[in-house]
């Protein structure tokens, strides 16, 4: 039986059928790119009022917001600091005010390739050489920064002296690393994966200090609004962001 020359399709039908097909995947990944790099936040009333502080200084450099209470020298504690997924990373400036207020300590907060930390794992790097005088270096983040982070630290140990957890956990083990760990969680976290979290305790040392926040969800580590499938509270989110930084700051000093 023959198949006939009506039932194939052409070549002009096979390429406008392929056009199409390209056309609507560059669609959709442009707009999951700019669903990424959009981000959320910052505040920005949040981030003017601690550019107007005299108690903070805020430095912008090629890919990253420094935060810092006074010049940096070889006594001063750093913090890398990687965001969390899709939040833009100057989201983090109000939180880093209220770690190093008073305190010997300079908050490096890294941008991410479209606000995706997973994107940039080791941009911890450049941070840390762009300070050269600090000799004492921590990583953290929030959330899937924060996971981020845990990798980079458990590749980079020997050259470490801490670890910061916001609302996060980490997926590698660091137990035996030698590492000063600190995880920091809100009890209204509607976000993070608590179970996850609490199985993951297994990979970090057994001197970790978890510290848990009333009053905190998963918002409230930044200032970017509020975010799906979190949990309502009543604290204002300065109020939130000043809890979050001094349990972590005074971990930092201390």
């Amino acid at each position: 039986m023959s198949l006939g020359r009506e039932t194939l399709p052409d070549r002009r039908t096979v390429g406008v059928v392929l056009a199409a097909l390209l056309l609507v995947v560059a669609v959709v990944a442009g707009g999951a790119g700019l669903y990424f790099a959009v981000g959320l936040g910052p505040d920005e009333a949040a981030v003017s009022a601690v550019e107007s502080s005299e108690d903070v200084t805020v430095e912008r450099l090629d890919g990253a917001t420094v935060v810092r209470s006074g010049p940096v020298t070889a006594e001063t504690t750093g913090l890398v600091y990687y965001p969390g997924g899709r939040v833009n990373h100057e989201s983090y400036v109000p939180t880093a005010a209220e770690m190093v207020a008073g305190r010997d300590v300079a908050v490096v907060i890294v941008d991410m390739p479209l606000n995706l930390a997973v994107l940039g794992p080791n941009r911890a790097d450049g941070a840390r050489e762009a300070f050269p005088a600090i000799e004492s270096w921590a990583v953290g983040g929030h959330s899937l920064g924060g996971a981020m982070a845990c990798r980079y630290a458990a590749d980079n140990a020997d050259e470490l002296n801490g670890l910061v957890l916001h609302a996060s956990y980490c997926d590698r083990d660091v137990s035996e690393s030698g590492l000063r760990v600190l995880s920091v969680l809100g009890a209204a976290d509607g976000v993070l994966d608590a179970e996850r979290e609490r199985e993951s305790r297994a990979n970090l040392p057994p001197e970790t200090r978890v510290v848990e926040l009333d009053g905190v969800n998963h918002a409230g580590f930044g200032a970017y609004g509020p975010q799906r499938g979190d949990r309502p509270v009543a604290t204002e989110p300065a109020a939130m962001r000043e809890r979050v930084g001094n349990a972590t700051g005074a971990w930092l000093a201390g």
